[in-house]
């Protein structure tokens, strides 16, 4: 019993110490005022301390420990996005994609933003490898409840005159989970070729997401679908084995995948 108990034992630590060891990719956090005010916003559950603006600093703090880390875990992709706030806000957003390029040359960089600067910076924008924009609907009265404004950046446009992939990541909740089939004619129209699904961090809403289709493969537990020429992705956060490292904006490099779980100082 003893040394089954301590070869379990061995395997745990094993396992956790490879899982600690791998990163799907590598976050670059900012956090200050913002054009958007989601009720649901990530970083108001983050640690007050995590979130302190960092707008205009260059390089963000923290960042040669992040680029070892990235480099120690052979990240393939280094990702712009925020807290409270959106990447395209950063004072030094050109610059910093210049430093990445510079310090990590072997990575991808990758947007995730509101989409609502994206045409006024598209030749910054078309500057990274790929973009994710949150957009939960494009009806304007639903947009308001979600995200605080009713102006809807106009995808259409961006995607126009956009050089490099552009995916769609929406939020659901009970807004516009009765908009989710017109939503995606409606961006398969446009000629968006992935979008994403997600469920809130800690919603135990079950909602009906596409009832009748049928997962034609999972990523990371979550199941992706195929429908009208779109590769339709429906994330639970709680429930997926997706791993990343963080760099928030005071300097802190986290290894939890989920933002709301990283330690505060």
């Amino acid at each position: 019993m003893i040394r089954k108990c301590w070869f379990l034992e061995y395997v745990r630590r094993s396992f956790r110490k490879k899982i600690l060891d791998t990163a799907d990719f590598a976050n670059i956090l900012f956090a200050g005022p913002c054009n958007r005010f989601c009720p649901f916003c990530i970083g108001k559950e983050v640690a007050e301390n995590l979130n302190a603006s960092n707008l205009s600093i260059f390089p963000p703090l923290g960042w040669q420990a992040f680029v070892a880390e990235v480099k120690r875990l052979q990240i393939g992709e280094v990702v712009f996005t925020g807290t409270t706030t959106d990447p395209h806000l950063y004072r030094y957003e050109a610059q910093l994609i210049d430093l990445v390029r510079a310090d990590l040359p072997q990575a991808k960089i990758s947007i995730h933003t509101n989409g609502a600067l994206s045409l006024k910076k598209i030749k910054i924008f078309n500057r990274y490898d790929r973009a994710c924009i949150s957009l939960p609907t494009l009806n304007p009265q639903t947009y308001a409840r979600m995200m605080g404004v009713p102006k809807v950046p106009d995808l259409r446009r961006i995607i126009e005159a956009s050089e490099i992939p552009v995916k769609v990541s929406s939020i659901i909740n009970e807004h516009n989970v009765d908009e989710v089939d017109l939503f995606l004619k409606q961006l398969s129209a446009l000629g968006v070729k992935r979008v994403v699904l997600r469920r809130l961090f800690g919603d135990l809403r079950q909602w009906k997401i596409l009832p009748d289709r049928v997962p034609v493969r999972y990523y990371r537990k979550n199941p992706v679908y195929e429908i009208d020429g779109l590769e339709v992705t429906w994330w639970n956060f709680d429930e997926t084995a997706s791993s990343s490292i963080n760099l928030f904006a005071d300097g802190t490099l986290s290894k939890e995948y989920l933002l709301v779980r990283a330690p505060a100082r």
